[in-house]
């Protein structure tokens, strides 16, 4: 139930947060992470589109689960060693200065 509740405040709050720049457009393309298997490399990138390259993706809230960690390409990479369902909080920044935060919800299954 607590989990349900911080996944709501971070929809509501957060998602997705724009820039005041009126012809900011930046979005993120990824609309989902897919679940990931417990011990089972992972190699997956976030993506955005519409703005001006590079990104850069930074966890500004949450934490991926053990093993597993993102670079500022978005790029999740490593090896899971514990099962967990957990929301993180992703802040995606373009060259131009807009910026926009996601909360996607993180999976580890066994």
């Amino acid at each position: 139930m607590k989990r349900m509740a911080l996944v709501l405040l971070l929809l509501v709050c957060c998602v997705p947060l724009a820039s005041a720049q009126s012809t900011c457009l930046l979005t993120f393309q990824t609309e989902t992470i897919p679940d990931f298997t417990l011990g089972q490399p992972v190699n997956y990138t976030i993506e955005g589109v519409s703005g001006t390259e590079p990104y850069t993706f930074t966890i500004v809230g949450g934490a991926l689960p053990a093993g597993l960690h993102m670079n500022s390409h978005g790029k999740i990479t490593g090896k899971p060693t514990e099962i967990a369902d957990v929301t993180v909080l992703i802040n995606l920044t373009d060259a131009a200065g807009c910026e926009i935060n996601q909360a996607f919800p993180v999976r580890v299954t066994p």
